[in-house]
């Protein structure tokens, strides 16, 4: 619940300072342009511990697996802007819970992850023209609770509490295929209080509605992080498609 509550106030704060020079360019020009994009990333995880230079070890979760022990999950992609400037602001949560049953010992485990990014783009071309490039900040929350249990008695509890904000930098081209089809692409960069994180993503949109302003997607996206917390450093790899609709008004 902490890193809850301390990812909220880092939304709030990055999406307020980063909308403020969007919202005045905006009112200038005679209002804002909004895209709002509910998505689903079906990803798979793969995953590395390193403890000084011992390698730990680490393994992979499919998709389907993943499921199993998926308790929330909620993916949303928000942008305002008019003009040459916009913002946006992308948030991921996810809530895992998972029961281990060893020969005499249980293992309740319980993972809340929050990925948020805040940034201010340019479009030289202006706003919803193929190109943009983006600056901002990326917050990573990573709350994490075990419970070991013998007989039904509690041995331990241990949690773990980290929460990572990096600069963040990237680009995104829209290819225009005919009137309909387009292929949208997107890169990032972002690092600071992570050891380096990269995110690459590729969609293919096709317009609907009666004024054709909004969008179906489906694509493929790619993210590798890398965390340290003291001696012990964690390399995370999610890759998978995703499907979303983009609504513009």
């Amino acid at each position: 619940m902490h890193a809850i509550i301390k990812s909220v106030a880092t939304v709030s704060l990055s999406a307020s300072l980063l909308l403020s020079p969007a919202l005045a360019a905006a009112e200038a020009g005679g209002g804002l342009a909004w895209s709002v994009t509910p998505y689903v990333w079906a990803t798979g995880t793969k995953l590395d511990l390193r403890f000084r230079d011992a390698n730990l070890g680490g393994g992979e979760l499919s998709f389907s697996d993943a499921l199993d022990v998926l308790d929330a999950a909620f993916m949303l992609h928000m942008e305002g802007g008019r003009g040459n400037w916009s913002a946006f602001g992308d948030l991921t949560y996810i809530k895992i819970s998972d029961t281990t049953q060893r020969q005499l010992l249980t293992i309740d485990s319980e993972n809340k992850q929050v990925f948020f990014d805040a940034a201010l783009a340019f479009w030289p071309g202006g706003e919803g023209s193929p190109l943009s490039v983006f600056g901002g900040v990326r917050y990573t929350g990573m709350d994490d609770q075990f419970r070991f249990s013998l007989n039904g008695s509690e041995l331990a509890a241990v949690q773990s509490d980290d929460d990572y904000v990096d600069a963040l930098f990237g680009v995104r081209y829209r290819f225009d295929l005919n009137k309909r089809w387009s292929l949208m692409t997107h890169a990032d960069l972002s690092f600071g209080d992570s050891e380096g994180t990269y995110l690459l993503r590729a969609d293919f949109a096709y317009t609907v509605g009666k004024r054709e302003q909004n969008r179906i997607l489906i694509g493929y996206q790619h993210k590798e992080a890398e965390f340290k917390s003291g001696d012990l450093r964690t390399d995370f790899t999610f890759s998978g498609p995703q499907v979303g609709f983009n609504f513009r008004f």
